[in-house]
């Protein structure tokens, strides 16, 4: 009878069998869980901040990495390496005119010219002997030495010359090695060359020198710490104008919003070269007069500036900020529509610091991305301009004048081309790499 009143199981029923699993259980399933368990059960793990798992998902990308370690070593090389060099960017050193960064030492190289124009000149004077010999022969018999003869006495004395012991050789690489010339690592002036007799230590032209007798390595370091500075000082500026008029308008909205968009797209519409090089003109006479007018830390700060540096720095403050303040305003759009803004607003907090405290604090990775994604921009902006002859004013260097200083040798003196070129186009291709992981550690769409 009680197996009559037993509930039958639907077979095809979802739900599993109770009564079977609870025959299985035993008394001791129902004990209380010890403390050991309830801290194996529940695991507490460390809370992640919104930076932390940013730079947990940047440490992932690889590309990424190895970029932000090239940045790292061209700051170093920028700002450390010339105090550890005794040489200066405008430092004129005598007899260490054009240099190679890899070549013999000039009292080397002055010895080996040497010995192999004897050697030449001993070579052509056993051959003149020997047809002054031959003629005096042939006048004895009165016969005449003809072309064919005095040609024929000149190949076989060059055949002879050939067959040689090595030291009458006067191949290059054989006189070297007679002599005991090796060849230096780096180039060193003749004054140099004797302080490194004396005992001296003398540091190395590690990449030559120019026409001047100026340290290329010097130079190239001065010219990476313009073009970085410029870069960093012109991004920052643009992030503090386009963050800035970016949320006011999009968080106003309305009219402001639809005046602060339209002198947007009328600065879009102005060409930056041209407003540089307007501004350039137009201060150049005002600061060449205030340079020889004025006094005191300005005046050698604008002397070394240059008209052209300060009206670049002004162009970017005034035209370059326009695509910053559109990304900020865009986020501001999104973000003000959200229940944070609107209870803050119901508090009373005023719209400066809704914008201050919540909106631009939500916006922080757009921020960050476009602001190092804009100083890989100024950086070309600066050396494009200072290879047209328009950027820093000499003796300061920058990485595009050299390129300009170089044109003038490329043939006989490439490296002096390459070598700034290489390292424009390293740290070009470095921040922009660096901005694109940055975009995706920071982008929470992106999360994984």
């Amino acid at each position: 009878m009680a197996e009559d009143n037993k509930i039958k199981r639907c077979p095809v029923s979802l739900q599993p069998d109770i009564e079977s699993l609870l025959a299985e259980l035993t008394p001791e399933d129902f004990e209380p869980a010890s403390q050991q368990e309830r801290d194996d059960f529940i695991q507490d793990r460390q809370s992640v901040s919104y930076w932390k798992d940013a730079w947990r998902r940047l440490k992932k990308n690889t590309v990424a990495m190895i970029a932000l370690g090239v940045i790292i070593f061209l700051f170093l090389f920028a700002f450390v390496g010339p105090l550890l060099v005794p040489y200066g960017y405008d430092q004129f050193s005598t007899g260490a005119e054009n240099l190679y960064p890899y070549h013999y030492a000039l009292e080397d190289q002055t010895r080996l010219d040497e010995e192999i124009a004897a050697r030449s000149e001993s070579e052509v004077m056993d051959v003149d002997t020997l047809i002054e010999n031959a003629k005096a022969e042939a006048e004895a018999k009165g016969e005449t030495l003809s072309s064919v003869d005095i040609a024929m006495i000149r190949a076989k004395a060059k055949v002879a010359s050939k067959g040689q012991s090595e030291h009458e050789d006067t191949d290059p690489a054989t006189v070297r090695k007679e002599l005991g010339i090796k060849k230096k690592l780096f180039g060193y002036s003749n004054e140099e060359l004797q302080r490194k007799a004396a005992g001296e230590k003398v540091f190395p032209h590690v990449f030559g020198t120019d026409m001047y007798g100026r340290d290329i390595l010097v130079r190239v370091m001065y010219g990476a710490r313009v073009s970085m500075a410029v870069g960093i000082c012109a991004a920052l500026l643009v992030l503090l104008i386009g963050a800035l008029y970016g949320s006011i308008s999009g968080y106003c909205g309305g009219k402001v919003d639809a005046v602060m968009q339209r002198i947007v797209e009328l600065i879009y519409s102005v060409p930056e070269m041209l407003v540089v090089l307007l501004i350039a003109t137009a201060l150049k006479p005002i600061l060449t007069n205030f340079v020889n007018t004025g006094s005191g830390p300005m005046k050698e700060f604008v002397n070394t500036m240059g008209p052209n540096l300060i009206s670049m720095f002004i162009a970017f403050g005034m035209l370059y900020w326009v695509t910053m303040s559109r990304i900020i305003r865009g986020q501001v759009l999104q973000l003000k529509q959200q229940e944070y803004v609107t209870a803050a607003r119901a508090l009373g907090a005023s719209g400066g610091r809704i914008i201050r405290q919540h909106l631009l604090q939500n916006c922080i990775g757009q921020i960050v991305v476009t602001t190092c994604l804009q100083i890989p921009s100024a950086i070309f902006l600066e050396s494009f301009l200072s290879y047209l002859g328009v950027g820093v004013s000499a003796p300061l260097p920058s990485l595009g004048s050299m390129a300009t200083d170089a044109l003038s040798g490329m043939y006989t003196y490439t490296y002096r081309l390459i070598i700034p070129s290489v390292i424009l186009s390293v740290m070009i291709l470095a921040f922009n790499l660096f901005g694109d992981g940055l975009r995706d550690a920071l982008d929470p769409k992106l999360k994984k």
